[in-house]
């Protein structure tokens, strides 16, 4: 944990899916808080509940019970306006599967948040330039998704979760679709990113030597969140 004051305080949380005979809970009275700018890893065994802590986070799924506190807003005591709000505003996402649009060049899909949010297209098409050239695929801007690499694609994603200028980037086994080199390239520019847009940083992995390569590790087990010793980031990722 750094000096800095916390931005995310999540208390006694817990998520239940309910079926038809039966419920699985998932999360069960996980308490977790994160400083603002750190850059945490949350690791564990597939369906411990990574993914699901940060669909919540993220507002894109609700608790069953407890509270999640983003930058002093209790985000589920929002009304569906100003979570929407919430959401689009402050949070970046990043997950395992680009989820770019095929029917579009890289540009315009760094593009696409930004005119749905109604900004003039001459600013977006600059400022989705810009981000494109920060993540060095600017030379392939005018290239469709099926023309890119896995690597190419995966960092076109990262440059639409910023293109809103997010406070808040999540990422969901952003690298598990990726070879090790490729993935090690993509944790490198997210650790980078954090530090030079001043963001806090949730990153779910199963790569624990990834992992090892953020700020702080939290290991979800149980339906709880364990802190793990850490460091800090090694060298290689902090160029």
């Amino acid at each position: 944990m750094t000096d800095e004051p916390i931005y995310i305080h999540i208390k006694q949380l817990k998520k239940t899916y309910f079926g038809p005979q039966d419920q699985v809970e998932v999360l069960r009275d996980l308490n977790l808080t994160v400083a603002k700018g750190e850059t945490v890893a949350v690791v564990g065994a597939s369906g411990v509940g990574k993914s699901t802590l940060l669909h919540i986070l993220g507002a894109l799924d609700r608790p069953t019970a407890g509270r999640v506190m983003v930058g002093g807003r209790d985000v589920f005591q929002m009304d569906e306006t100003a979570l929407a709000a919430f959401r689009n505003s402050h949070v970046g996402f990043v997950f395992q599967f680009h989820h770019l649009l095929p029917e579009f060049s890289a540009l315009e899909n760094v593009m696409m948040p930004a005119l749905i949010a109604r900004q003039d297209r001459g600013q977006a098409q600059k400022r989705a330039m810009e981000l494109l050239d920060e993540v060095e695929v600017a030379h392939r801007s005018s290239h469709r998704v099926g023309q890119l690499s896995g690597g190419e694609a995966q960092r076109v994603a990262v440059a639409r979760a910023l293109i809103l200028g997010p406070s808040l980037l999540l990422a969901d086994e952003p690298t598990g679709n990726l070879d090790e080199r490729t993935g090690e390239l993509v944790h490198q520019l997210l650790v980078r990113l954090n530090q030079s847009h001043g963001l806090t940083t949730l990153v779910a992995t199963h790569n624990e030597r990834l992992a090892g390569a953020l700020g702080r590790r939290v290991r979800l087990a149980d339906g709880k969140a364990y802190s793990l010793d850490q460091a800090g980031p090694s060298e290689e990722y902090k160029r």
